[in-house]
């Protein structure tokens, strides 16, 4: 049975963790989306005889695009100036906390 799974970035920290996600892509087929603060980042797909195959890539790429498109659509009332300076606000902050 194929199953899809959410697995959080920080949980790729241990690689106890990454062997078990891993090997059940190889052994049941499970999917996983890899997720950022709640956010989807990638996915991690079972590959047939070595290659993926092409419906399954396709599919893929259409869950990508279709999560794309709903994160764009739940951040659509934010300018790209507000993000700009979100964005440079965070990194002034890292920046700072490292010194």
């Amino acid at each position: 049975m194929v199953s899809q799974l959410n697995l959080e970035v920080k949980g790729l920290s241990k690689t106890s963790r990454v062997r078990e996600a891993l090997s059940r892509v190889k052994k049941n087929g499970s999917r996983y989306i890899v997720t950022e603060n709640g956010e989807p980042v990638a996915m991690l797909l079972p590959l047939a005889g070595g290659k993926p195959k092409k419906k399954d890539q396709e599919k893929a790429w259409q869950e990508l695009f279709q999560l794309m498109e709903s994160v764009q659509a739940r951040n659509a009332h934010i300018s790209v100036a507000e993000v700009e300076a979100d964005v440079e606000a965070a990194i002034r902050e890292i920046r700072s906390a490292r010194k």
